[in-house]
């Protein structure tokens, strides 16, 4: 076998193992917010209108990672021995893609899909740097698109966790101030901004990291 073929199968598999670890984690987080979705029922449309924007997404995602995943193996392009350690990847990835399967109160569980979608996040991140590094270009924009998709949701969830948590308090019995929720969007939006400044203060360059 020539060195450049070699070459390129290891860049197929390493291509291959972000595709299956994603798939995976794309998995999990579907299955999860399905079981929320239907334990919150009729109880709360509000949060359940949400929470289907990110399940649709999720079901979205693991189509499309499923065909590019049956594509890449018809090619011969390794698929096959990544997808036997997908599972156990995953389960590495952190606690949230684990316990995102158990019942607890919904803000506990928005914060455990927040947690589980800012690793996809990440995860695509890191698929569309290999992919675009390697030379993979209908692979990169996929994850470019699967990422927009959940930055999309992470702030979803990240926008209605505090009414999640205020519901959850005054069912509790507690006595809370509701008119403080207007306040706490605005607070956290503004953590947020700040850090957009820091983002477009940290552009990287070739050079940087010792590229």
């Amino acid at each position: 076998m020539s060195d450049d073929r070699k070459n390129a199968e290891d860049a197929q598999e390493a291509i291959a193992s972000y595709v299956t670890d994603m798939l995976a984690l794309e998995q999990h987080i579907e299955k999860a917010v399905s079981g929320q979705i239907a334990d919150l029922g009729d109880d709360e449309p509000d949060f359940v209108r949400e929470l289907r924007t990110v399940h649709a997404k999720c079901e979205a995602h693991i189509t499309a990672l499923e065909a590019l995943a049956d594509t890449r193996e018809g090619s011969g392009q390794g698929i096959a021995g990544a997808i036997k350690k997908a599972t156990s990847s995953v389960l590495g990835m952190g606690a949230a893609a684990v316990d995102l399967v158990r019942s607890e109160k919904l803000p506990k569980n928005l914060r455990d899909d927040y947690t589980a979608l800012s690793l996809a996040c990440i995860g695509y991140v890191m698929l569309h740097t290999t992919a675009k590094s390697l030379g993979d270009e209908p692979t990169a924009q996929l994850a470019q698109t699967h990422l927009e998709n959940h930055a999309k949701c992470v702030m979803t969830i990240h926008n209605i966790v505090p009414p999640a948590v205020m519901r959850f308090l005054r069912d509790e019995g507690y006595a809370i101030r509701e008119d403080q929720l207007a306040g706490i969007a605005r607070t956290t939006q503004s953590a947020w901004q700040s850090e957009d400044d820091v983002t477009q203060s940290n552009e990287i360059h070739v050079g940087s990291y010792g590229l």
